[in-house]
This record gives structure tokens, C-alpha cells and sequence, in this order.
């Protein structure tokens, strides 16, 4: 994901925030909320989306589209290998999210499938098959508590 090319100011804060909550939000309400005008929240939301800085997307339940078993899966990466292993893996279905880590692990991944037999067949016979992949470890969640998909910026109010 592109870095934003600007500073973020309060106003784009504030704009960020109020998306956050709902993201089909019409700049007019946001615009009379924050009191500016709505081609100021489209102009500068648009200049975050376009900067890489915000995405609005449709979050889904995996549970609810079929996708009941979701897991962690942290992989030691044969160092030269890393970021091709990491970009292979990105490719795959059942991957929604690939992060390249410090620590004991080289990549974690955030995995979902329909059942236990197609987490197994995944690690055995997709991510073993990795180029550099040597060693694999499973975090099978057996319940999410919080998944907000939110992260800063957020003031004391929302800390709360």
C-alpha cells in the first residue's frame, strides 16, 4: 500500500474519522457535521483515497459468506526467499492478509477456510510447496472478540 505523499492535518483526521464509522456516509452529511463545505470532505477524501492514505471497501463476515475456520499461520522464510515466498503466498484464495514480521516468524498470515480438511490441505499442499518456506505454526481461532478493522486516528472519546 502507497504511503500518503501529504501530512495529515486535523481536518483530514476528523473526515478519516466519520468514514470510519460509515464509509457509505454522503459527504453532505459529513460536510454539515464537521461545518465545512461538501466539496471540501469530497476533495480531500478523495486526495486520501487517491494517495493511498484510506480505502473504502466492503468488509465481510468470513463466517457468514462460508468461511468458518480462520487461523494465524506465522512461516520461517529462508532469508533470501522472503519476499518472493511472501508475494507467492499473497496469491492464494484462502489468504486475506500477508504481513512480513520481526520476531520468531518471518511472514504471518491471516488464513480462512470452509473446514478443518481445507486449512489442512492448504499448509500441506499449498504453503509447504513454497520455495524458502521451511516451517509452519497454526493459530486456529476458536472466537473472534473484537475485529473492528479501525485503526487510528482516533481522539480520548473514541479510546473509550
Amino acid at each position: 500500500m502507497p504511503r500518503p505523499k501529504h501530512s495529515l492535518d486535523r481536518l483530514d483526521l476528523s473526515i478519516i474519522r466519520c468514514l470510519q464509522k460509515d464509509g457509505r456516509r454522503p459527504y453532505a452529511e459529513i460536510a454539515a457535521q464537521l461545518g465545512i463545505s461538501a466539496s471540501t470532505v469530497q476533495q480531500r477524501a478523495t486526495r486520501l483515497i487517491d494517495s493511498g492514505a484510506i480505502q473504502i471497501t466492503a468488509v465481510a463476515d468470513p463466517a457468514t459468506l462460508g468461511y468458518p475456520v480462520a487461523a494465524t499461520v506465522a512461516v520461517k522464510v529462508d532469508g533470501v526467499r522472503l519476499k518472493a515466498a511472501a508475494a507467492s503466498i499473497a496469491k492464494f484464495s484462502e489468504v486475506g492478509y500477508v504481513a512480513i514480521c520481526t520476531g520468531s516468524n518471518d511472514l504471518l498470515l491471516e488464513v480462512g477456510c470452509r473446514d478443518n480438511d481445507e486449512l489442512i490441505e492448504f499448509v500441506s499442499s499449498k504453503l509447504s510447496k513454497i520455495k524458502g518456506v521451511r516451517e509452519t505454526e497454526i493459530y486456529l481461532y476458536l472466537r473472534i472478540v473484537k475485529n473492528t478493522y479501525q485503526w487510528g486516528p482516533f481522539d480520548d472519546k473514541d479510546k473509550a
